[in-house]
């Protein structure tokens, strides 16, 4: 008797399943970890199995990014959510994005790995960016319309500033260059406050002066 084909639910099930011991031998051991053969062995399937749902390793990667990205998103969204003033939810969001690094470093690593077979203008992908860095847009406009803030700079431009200097502090962190007297919980804070600070239109309309 022919054997009955899989519902979309099922191979999305086991797609989503195969997804999960990558991410779990990512997480464990590394990228290099995260073979089909070590896949297939932790899932306790054949070795070819994950071969019908994923093409290659790279294919993995670039799913597991976008799930790294929904995660973010997750943290960052929790994070805001916590305080309806918006300058305390910023140094919140800051605070949550920098200790996300730090607890997961694999799945952060993820964020910022191209396995080259996607593109950036990949609808799943481009998406789950957009909604992580809008997190961040979001509560610098929310500040603005308040009157927290006057920014010098549209929102989306103060997003991305906020978003390279957590990232700069979550990489010389992990990279161990913290060794010459501060320490990333010391820099936190005033990371935060400074940026702030330098994103208003007054400062900058002072520092031209000058």
């Amino acid at each position: 008797m022919p054997r009955r084909p899989s519902s979309a639910e099922e191979i999305s099930s086991t797609r989503e399943s195969l997804l999960d011991t990558a991410q779990a031998l990512l997480e464990e051991d590394g990228i290099e970890a995260m073979s089909f053969r070590a896949i297939a062995n932790r899932a306790g399937c054949s070795h070819t199995k994950p071969y019908s749902y994923f093409g290659s390793k790279a294919d993995i990667i670039d799913a597991l990014r976008v799930r790294s990205y929904e995660w973010l998103l997750g943290v960052l969204s929790t994070a805001a959510a916590l305080h309806d003033e918006p300058i305390a939810a910023l140094q919140a969001l800051s605070e949550a994005y920098v200790r996300a690094g730090l607890d997961r470093p694999r799945m952060y690593d993820l964020l910022y790995t191209d396995a080259g077979s996607i593109e950036e203008s990949d609808p799943t992908l481009l998406t789950a960016k957009l909604a992580a860095l809008g997190v961040c847009r979001d509560v610098i406009d929310a500040a603005e319309k308040a009157g927290t803030i006057e920014l010098a700079v549209d929102p989306l431009t103060a997003a991305h500033t906020f978003w390279a200097g957590a990232h700069g502090l979550v990489e010389l962190h992990l990279g161990g260059f913290f060794v010459v007297g501060r320490s990333i919980d010391d820099l936190l804070p005033v990371f935060v406050s400074t940026l702030i600070l330098g994103l208003s239109k007054q400062n900058l309309a002072k520092e031209v002066a000058t």
